[in-house]
């Protein structure tokens, strides 16, 4: 099949055909001739048409009633329609009802039907082009659709998942607080990233991001920039006593847990 626009052309006369196949014989088109309706109809529907060119009056199915026809099955084809009788409002009714593009009286001039055929396959093409960026559009919009949902299924998996994860550091600090021992992790730039409730209620200046020399009692942080410090470090006052220990976090710093000696304890 021609991958050029393709134009029908029905008349009942021999003739007729013959001269518009000679019109359009140098014209860029894949041509067929039909001699009625019926064969028009089987024509089409064998590939849509850019343009099909019908004479009126015809035995069986009248010129009017073909492109009726013709444009339900497709709406794109260019539509025209050439007579030697002229109906006023047979074409009026054609025209308003949209089953005619142009009209042609016969005998037509050359010129003539050869523009109309020229902007009929223009319009065809224009309209068929608009069809195409239309539906590349419905599908674009489709993915995007496709594509949003799964977003949004994914952005309320990742929001479960933190909100699962900030659950379970809620649960992790509350155990903390309830642990009878002090509880205190640093980084490896020397701050404090995090702390118990025993922590923060002996040692009132501890905040979480400040240096831990600012926050820890002096002997606290010594021991704990000492290299060759000793696995235990005691801090005595009047009414305290911990009994400090070390657990290395490797690379990401480590953690110090004291532990009560005595039954009472006061705020650094």
């Amino acid at each position: 099949m021609s991958d050029l626009p393709r134009i029908i052309l029905v008349d009942d006369e021999e003739p007729i055909l013959r001269s518009l196949k000679r019109l359009l014989a140098f014209e860029p088109y894949e041509l067929v001739t039909c001699n009625n309706a019926d064969e028009a109809l089987q024509a089409v529907n064998q590939a849509a048409p850019a343009v099909i060119v019908s004479d009126q009056h015809m035995p069986g199915m009248q010129g009017v009633d073909l492109l009726r026809a013709v444009r339900d099955q497709c709406p794109n084809c260019s539509r025209i329609l050439f007579s030697g009788h002229i109906d006023v409002e047979l074409l009026r009714q054609a025209v308003n009802n949209g089953e005619v593009y142009r009209f042609i009286t016969k005998p037509w001039n050359d010129d003539e039907l050869l523009l109309a055929i020229r902007l009929g396959v223009e319009r065809w093409q224009l309209r068929s082009e608009n069809d195409n960026l239309h539906q590349q559009s419905m599908k674009q919009n489709e993915q995007l659709q496709t594509f949003n949902a799964s977003l949004e299924a994914m952005v309320t998996e990742r929001t479960q998942a933190l909100q699962m994860r900030n659950n379970a550091l809620l649960l992790n600090q509350e155990i903390l607080d309830h642990l009878p021992i002090v509880v205190i992790g640093i980084d490896p730039d020397d701050q404090i990233v995090l702390c118990n409730a025993l922590a923060r209620e002996l040692f009132v200046d501890i905040i979480l991001g400040d240096p831990a020399g600012a926050c820890l009692p002096a002997a606290v942080h010594e021991w704990l920039q000492n290299a060759n410090r000793p696995e235990q470090c005691v801090l005595k006052t009047e009414r305290l006593h911990l009994m400090f220990e070390i657990a290395s976090l490797d690379e990401r710093g480590f953690v110090i847990v004291g532990h009560p000696q005595g039954a009472t304890h006061e705020s650094f």
